[in-house]
């Protein structure tokens, strides 16, 4: 007990010689409390896409696309990109005007791959020449980038007294063979545009072409013939020869080589030279890019909200293609009910008049054979009428004879025969014939 109250009392000592010394040195003492653990999180980190790259090729400048990153900085001053459904990031063109549809502002050349679309539309060069075109509801017109080059990617339709085309559904497919498959079905007739064969080689402008006429979409045929031969897609459309007929001008083909380059070097040349005033033009209109001082949206914003609004906008888009699936299930079934119901009238038709046929047959068979009956009844009843007759009566003699058995009949035959035989020389009498002298 003693060295417990020790041990006490030594303590208390210590701590009023250590208060002490702190009151004279100006010094505090703290308890040190627990901290609350803390988890570490690391900012978000943004890295720029690829900005297009620029090398020296036989002379001249070209723009060379890696991957589709690529596209996203020389597209951005020029409309805005969204995730649109399972396509993922897609461009959206900005201030185009009411009723604009891809491949309408331009003009067609000929070129040694086929027919190659030139455009003085500032991203030409990229959405004409690389990926696919599609139409929602929500975003109108808007492009699926991809990485492969081709003069253009349309369908050709022919017929009608037209020539038409429309960019190809994202569902285009480049096969084993080197052709570029496709379901026509999927291109609406709103992305179709025709102009007639004479005008072909003029400059297409949207007050120019017939566009959404499913008329003339039914009168043509689809003569699309795109395929890859030794990694250069070639474009085939309407005959050379057709075209020079139609418009009376001889058309030349260049090489798809040399539009390319002009094109892209035009490209180059205006990210190189963009005054300060259109940079700031640029800004207004490039939705998706933000500066390091402005932040992403998607950076502002909780990651479930990002991820809450790409699953909304892809539910729509599902909701859309749900729709179209079953507004084209319904058409199929309906058409498929119409052929039926055709097929069974004419089937019913054909039986009717089978029928028919089969019983006027009948019928004459059985008049035929009626009427032979009663002929062979009236024939046999005649015959039995005929040889009651014979039996009953006595055996007629000729009138001749008759009257040659009556007197004086002799004289009334001569008479008759005289009479007859008046006008005429009697016939020569026969000479007596002398018996023959006896030996």
């Amino acid at each position: 007990m003693n060295q417990t109250r020790q041990l006490v009392a030594g303590k208390i000592g210590v701590v009023l010689c250590t208060a002490v010394f702190g009151a004279l040195t100006g010094c505090t003492t703290y308890v040190e409390q627990p901290r609350p653990r803390e988890v570490y999180v690391p900012p978000p980190v943004y890295v720029e896409p690829a900005s297009v790259q620029v090398r020296a090729s036989f002379g001249s400048v070209g723009v060379v696309i890696r991957s589709e990153d690529d596209f996203y900085e020389p597209l951005s001053p020029y409309g805005r990109w969204e995730v649109v459904g399972s396509y993922g990031r897609c461009w959206i063109p900005g201030r185009i005007e009411a009723g604009w549809r891809p491949y309408c502002n331009g003009n067609w050349q000929r070129t040694d791959a086929g027919w190659y679309w030139a455009s003085d539309e500032p991203w030409a060069w990229a959405t004409y020449h690389y990926g696919r075109w599609d139409f929602s509801a929500r975003f109108g017109w808007y492009w699926v980038p991809q990485t492969q080059w081709a003069p253009a990617w349309v369908s050709w339709h022919e017929g009608g007294g037209y020539v038409g085309w429309a960019p190809l559904h994202p569902s285009a497919r480049i096969s084993a063979s080197g052709s570029v498959a496709f379901n026509i079905a999927l291109i609406a007739p709103r992305a179709f545009v025709f102009v007639e064969p004479r005008r072909f080689l003029q400059p297409v402008r949207p007050t120019t072409v017939v566009v959404n006429n499913t008329t003339i979409i039914n009168q043509t045929v689809n003569i699309t013939n795109i395929k890859v031969v030794n990694n250069t897609v070639i474009n085939e459309g309407p005959r050379t020869q057709i075209i020079e007929q139609a418009s009376g001008q001889k058309v030349q083909a260049v090489p798809v080589r040399e539009l390319r380059r002009k094109q892209e070097a035009e490209v180059v040349a205006r990210q190189g030279t963009t005054s300060p005033g259109r940079e700031k033009k640029e800004k207004d209109v490039q939705t998706p890019v933000r500066s390091e001082a402005a932040p992403r949206e998607t950076e502002s914003q909780p990651e479930s909200q990002q991820r809450a609004k790409e699953s909304a906008a892809k539910a729509q888009e599902q909701l859309q293609r749900n729709g179209k699936d079953v507004e084209r299930a319904a058409q199929v079934e309906s058409q498929r009910r119409a052929n039926e119901a055709a097929t069974k009238v004419q089937g019913e038709a054909r039986s009717k008049a089978k029928g028919a046929e089969t019983k006027a047959q009948a019928d004459s068979q059985r008049s035929a054979k009626e009427m032979e009956r009663m002929a062979r009844l009236e024939s046999q009843q005649r015959g039995k009428e005929s040889e009651k007759k014979a039996q009953g009566k006595p055996e007629l003699r000729p009138k001749h004879e008759q009257i040659a058995s009556e007197p004086g009949g002799t004289n009334t035959v001569k008479k008759a025969q005289k009479k007859k035989g008046k006008g005429k020389p009697p016939p020569p009498e026969d000479p007596p014939v002398t018996p023959p002298a006896s030996p």
